[in-house]
């Protein structure tokens, strides 16, 4: 056992807790890396034991590092350190732009002229204004009411019925799912998702507690026999999923399979917690799970994605008897949305030009699209004409992260697998390629060619990179 623990148990004074003490000397473990992502901690009667201390003292302690999101503690298995996600997504995908690379590692739209003009022409009507009490705001929590009901347009743009009521708006759509699941689930419930899903998920998964379980998928996304199995044999809170343009699978769920899902989640009371943020995207608008349950479901999505990137306002809608409990999750973790950027939205919503900037991405994406389809089609295992990805295979003979490290050797970035793959996933051999990056139509093209030649390679024989 580790003396450090012994020591901080051994030296316990006065009105000091022995478990305090201990959840302090394991978490500096973990800080440390003395204990590594994904190691096993030792049995909890194991610990007391060794530490002479009670088995209860123990558990405490174990259950404050799960709290804290620390470790993760599974019935039957044991207790892990828990991956700390967002330290590790720098290896996967670039924090910061680097000049000298071709950035395909991040989801985003392709910014255009058209993008710099209307921000332009919004600020300057905006600085005429003698009255912005936007800028003043710190309440309503749930959002200014005209900012409410344009998010309620859009929504009905995407097929999505709302009511004011029972929408808040956010800051993008990642918030939204964070209040979404930190309103329905706690330590320890099983939440389900796309067995290849969002690292935003996986990092919630991370801080909330809960426990995350992947669902088999296909070409079109979660298999309905195994959601139906997994909640037939367990009891599970929620199921998180992405129905148009999964990242990174880029599926695109049948409107029979949605009414499936819907099927089985109200049969099991299972609450779905649907990210539409590429719903815009589409030309033709999807039926969303949740408007099918609506009393079952949270719905978000943002302008982020299909808008422009740096517009982070989005909509976020829930069953009625639990608007008061999000709202107030909303209350203490961000207080409310940033409401000058809202205002904005709202404006762009309004007067069509939200919708015509998202025309305007539809035809960019559609034409780097054909690029990718041109020049990799053999190897394309999901993609849509208006996506900001594509989801590629990668040949027999490398595997993803070689492959994602000789691109990045020849100044191209593209993202592995691994930030995306729930627990227990098996891990395809492929990589996503995000089409929106800030580069000329000929560098795209000329970046895409180079993915070619490397494809057609055989790697070395040695790698010692």
């Amino acid at each position: 056992m580790n003396e450090r623990w012994r020591e901080a148990v051994r030296t316990v004074q006065g009105v000091q807790s022995k478990y305090k003490r201990l959840v302090k000397a394991i978490a500096s473990d973990i800080e440390s890396s003395a204990l590594g992502s994904g190691a096993r901690l030792p049995p909890q009667r194991e610990v007391a034991a060794d530490l002479e201390i009670s088995v209860q003292t123990v558990t405490n302690a174990y259950k404050e590092l799960e709290r804290q999101g620390l470790i993760r503690c599974e019935v039957g298995r044991g207790s892990f350190v828990a991956a700390r996600v967002t330290e590790t997504m720098s290896n996967y995908m670039l924090d910061t732009a680097e000049r000298s690379v071709v950035d395909f590692s991040i989801a985003r739209i392709i910014h255009t002229p058209e993008h710099d003009a209307m921000w332009r022409k919004v600020c300057a009507s905006l600085a005429t204004l003698d009255d912005q009490p936007w800028i003043r705001a710190i309440r309503p929590i749930a959002g200014f009411e005209h900012h409410r009901q344009a998010g309620v347009q859009w929504l009905a743009s995407l097929n999505m019925p709302a009511n004011p009521d029972t929408l808040l708006v956010t800051n993008g759509a990642a918030h939204g799912i964070f209040l979404a699941l930190a309103s329905t689930v706690g330590p320890g419930d099983t939440v389900l998702c796309e067995n290849l899903t969002d690292h935003g998920v996986i990092g919630s998964a991370n801080v909330l507690g809960f426990t995350l379980k992947g669902l088999e998928i296909d070409e079109h996304g979660i298999r309905p026999e195994h959601f139906e199995e997994m909640c037939d044999s367990e009891r599970v809170s929620a199921l998180v999923c992405t129905p148009t343009l999964n990242n990174p699978t880029v599926a695109l769920m049948p409107d029979s399979r949605r009414r499936a899902i819907a099927r089985i989640a109200e049969r099991y009371g299972v609450y779905v917690i649907e990210d539409d943020v590429y719903g815009a995207l589409p030309a033709k608008a999807q039926t969303p799970i949740s408007s099918l349950i609506p009393e079952l479901s949270f719905y978000c999505t943002s302008m982020t994605k299909s808008v422009l990137s740096g517009l982070r306002t989005g909509y976020l809608t829930m069953p009625r008897r639990l608007a008061l409990r999000a709202e107030s999750v909303l209350r203490v973790s961000s207080w409310m949305a940033t409401s000058p950027v809202a205002e904005i939205a709202t404006r762009w919503i309004m007067d069509g030009t939200a919708q015509r900037l998202v025309e305007i991405q539809r035809e960019r994406l559609a034409a780097r699209q054909a690029v990718v389809r041109d020049l990799l089609g053999a190897y394309v295992l999901g993609s849509h004409p208006q996506a900001l990805s594509v989801w590629l295979r990668v040949p027999d003979y490398w595997q993803a992260d070689r492959i994602t490290r000789e691109l990045r050797n020849r100044d191209i970035a593209v993202t592995s697998p691994d930030p995306f793959l729930v627990r227990g996933a098996e891990r395809p051999n492929a990589v996503r390629l995000c089409v929106g990056a800030e580069v000329s139509e000929t560098a795209f093209r000329a970046a895409v060619e180079t993915m070619r030649e490397v494809y057609g390679q055989y790697p070395h024989v040695h790698d010692f990179s």
